[in-house]
């Protein structure tokens, strides 16, 4: 994966592009509320896949990609609340993708993730077989 991390505090609502930016960049929102680039690339797919990959500093925090040329966001983290079996409240992640090339990008990098875990699976099976 080419990609390099930031070291240039730049903030996610900053009118700045250029040459030097890279296409795509992640923040992930800490706990003070401030965000902190964490990732960036000129892909699309590594985007996507580093934003699937990482986790938010905390439980209801924010995550997103940040597209610096188009001054948009290309996806972000929801939260949704959901109730367990014995009725206990719990948050679960939800992926928003505002960008439709990254939805689909996201979609077939999961069902690849899919299909490795299923073969993974069938060659353990197959090898504890007597």
């Amino acid at each position: 994966m080419k990609a390099t991390p930031t070291t240039m505090p730049h903030s996610a609502g900053r009118k700045e592009s250029g040459p030097d930016l890279p296409h795509f960049q992640i923040y992930r929102q800490g706990q003070a509320g401030n965000y902190h680039p964490e990732f960036s690339t000129d892909s699309a797919e590594e985007a996507v896949e580093a934003f699937l990959a990482e986790s938010p500093a905390f439980e209801g925090g924010e995550l997103r990609i940040w597209n610096t040329r188009e001054q948009r966001p290309g996806a972000s983290v929801q939260w949704v609340s959901e109730k367990t079996e014995l009725m206990f409240p719990v948050r679960r992640r939800l992926n928003v993708f505002h960008d439709p090339l990254m939805a689909v990008i996201a979609r077939q990098l999961l069902e690849q993730q899919a299909m490795r875990e299923t073969i993974q699976q069938q060659v353990r099976v197959a090898v504890c077989r007597p």
